[in-house]
């Protein structure tokens, strides 16, 4: 089982799907599948956005013609994630 840092997350696989168990104190653990590693990538990348964007509240930004979207951050994001979690199944 690898974890992925924050003792919250952990991934896993067998011979037909990626696992990623999802631990919480008090709970039981929640186990999710998926058939390959960029669905892994992307629910991951998916979750962390959720839980930063509900610990901050609502703010204002300035938006620009340079300002990023939304959707760019969030490919890039999850790429660098599924580049790191290929790195860790490598080293494991």
């Amino acid at each position: 089982m690898i974890s992925l840092g924050d003792n919250r997350l952990f991934i896993k696989t067998d011979k037909y799907n990626w696992i990623l168990i999802e631990k919480s104190s008090g709970k039981r653990d929640r186990h999710h599948y998926f058939s390959n590693q960029k669905q892994l990538s992307r629910f991951i990348g998916e979750l962390k956005l959720k839980e930063s964007l509900s610990r901050q509240g609502p703010q204002l930004i300035e938006i620009s013609s340079v300002t990023p979207s939304y959707s760019s951050v969030i490919e890039e994001k999850i790429e660098r994630l599924d580049a790191y979690i290929d790195q860790l199944v490598k080293n494991e």
